[in-house]
């Protein structure tokens, strides 16, 4: 919801329902062309401990993004695999 509050043009429309995945380290080259070994895993929206988190602390830092189209992003399944069609 954070997200959505700092970039309402981009994400606004994603309040509630945005998910945040995550590769492993040193993996983007292969995440942005799409390898089928490198698997994304989805981050739970509350973890233990995620309220006792200062909202001064709590930030994003996004590339910047236009409003001229939709900007970076990646296709996975839920088991955040590549789909085979695009295999």
């Amino acid at each position: 919801e954070h997200a959505t509050r700092i970039r309402p043009v981009e994400l606004g429309r994603s309040f509630g329902i945005l998910e945040f995945w995550f590769a492993p380290g040193d993996t983007e080259p292969l995440t942005s062309q799409n390898d089928m070994g490198t698997r994304l895993q989805k981050v739970r929206k509350v973890v233990d401990g995620s309220d006792k988190v200062p909202l001064l602390e709590v930030g994003l830092d996004l590339s910047i993004v236009t409003n001229q189209g939709a900007g970076f992003c990646i296709v996975r399944t839920a088991d955040g695999v590549v789909p085979p069609h695009m295999i």
